[in-house]
């Protein structure tokens, strides 16, 4: 064997090694700034399972946090990201007992609910202002809801694993409903009735108040077109989005 023969198949494995190393440089940093709650090597978007989490059911009223923190909602939505917790925002504001925030936020609640749950309600507040990103995702991805799979039969006429399939693969959720021979009309129409029904079950399980719920509905409803047209992630596109530093 010649001296270029022995060394092309070396030469092609260093060559691998060197793209292989580059692409491990270049990757974002931010692919480890998950939570401090999400398990260990979780990845960056990380989120509790539980269904307030992923309903974006805040335990307290928006508007409560606006005035405890002398903010508002555009300010929280340059504020907030995988590195930047609304206890960040409250020690700025002089605020920096964390405990006794949550208590604050959650304060009108107490007498209106059971111990047990101001309690656990308190918890949730508390969460709210130490994990940035789940911070981020209750005030700001209000359509990303693990409701919406299994309720595919009432609301694109599929099965919850034809709906998968499809918003896997990336289409809108306009797009999903043609498959399942929706007009755009009545699924706009499906898609209010079951934001609408989600607001009541958020108020009837005491995860948040009435006021909240209603106004949590009324951003929906607000942005409710975008969303239709709007594609989903892929899981590889949106493997690509949690190693990115995350805003809203």
């Amino acid at each position: 064997m010649g001296m270029t023969a022995f060394l092309r198949p070396l030469l092609a494995s260093l060559a691998a090694l060197a793209l292989a190393a580059g692409a491990l440089s270049a990757a974002p940093s931010d692919a480890l700034a998950t939570d401090s709650h999400a398990p260990r090597g979780a990845r960056a978007d990380w989120l509790p399972s539980a269904e307030w989490v992923m309903s974006s059911w805040l335990p307290y009223d928006e508007s409560r946090l606006d005035a405890l923190l002398h903010t508002n909602r555009e300010e929280l939505s340059h504020w907030l990201d995988d590195r930047r917790s609304l206890a960040d925002l409250a020690r700025r504001r002089g605020r920096r007992d964390v405990d006794r925030l949550a208590g604050a936020l959650v304060a009108p609640r107490r007498g209106h609910v059971s111990p047990a749950t101001f309690r656990l309600l308190r918890r949730h507040a508390r969460d709210t202002l130490t994990q940035p990103h789940l911070a981020r995702h209750l005030l700001f991805h209000m359509f990303h809801t693990s409701a919406l799979p299994a309720a595919a039969p009432k609301v694109f006429g599929m099965s919850p694993a034809r709906f998968r399939a499809l918003r896997d693969a990336g289409m809108s959720p306009q797009r999903i409903a043609a498959h399942g021979r929706l007009p755009a009309a009545r699924l706009s129409a499906r898609l209010d009735a079951f934001f609408a029904a989600r607001a009541r079950r958020a108020v009837a399980t005491q995860a948040t108040t009435r006021a909240q719920a209603a106004h949590l509905l009324s951003l929906q409803r607000a942005d409710l077109a975008r969303f239709v047209h709007a594609s989903y992630r892929t899981p590889s596109q949106q493997a690509i989005f949690a190693c990115q530093l995350h805003t809203p």
